[in-house]
């Protein structure tokens, strides 16, 4: 992989970041298939999440997701996509940036909860 980060989609910077991003680490488990593994998060948002990794998944893959709430809750269970790879430099970690897909009013609400808890924002 080239140091350039690389998006399935030609989405215009503008709009590629609707949702603001908070550096929130979280325990992730992600599967594709009958592949399961592990990642921590550099940030979340609502409508999605950076999964740090030295080895991403390709863009345009589709992942299951599930990660904890602080206070151990019933952990989150999300669809997301691959939309976009940062192969990280010597000063930040690489990874990958994945879009949930389609989540239930339950669970944006629930993502938002997290953020809220964790980052102290309104």
């Amino acid at each position: 992989m080239n140091n350039e980060k690389t998006r399935a989609y030609s989405v215009p910077n503008d709009d590629r970041r609707r949702g603001k991003r908070h550096n929130i680490n979280l325990n992730v488990n992600y599967s594709m298939g009958d592949t399961y593994l592990y990642s921590k998060s550099s940030n979340l948002s609502e409508l999605g999440i950076f999964l740090v990794s030295d080895t991403p998944l390709t863009a345009g893959t589709v992942i299951q997701l599930r990660f904890d709430t602080p206070h151990g809750t019933t952990p989150v269970d999300v669809t997301g996509e691959v939309v976009w790879i940062d192969p990280g430099s010597a000063t930040a970690p690489g990874g990958m940036g994945i879009r949930f897909i389609d989540p239930s009013k339950e669970i944006t609400a629930r993502i938002r909860t997290i953020i809220r808890t964790i980052a102290y924002i309104d």
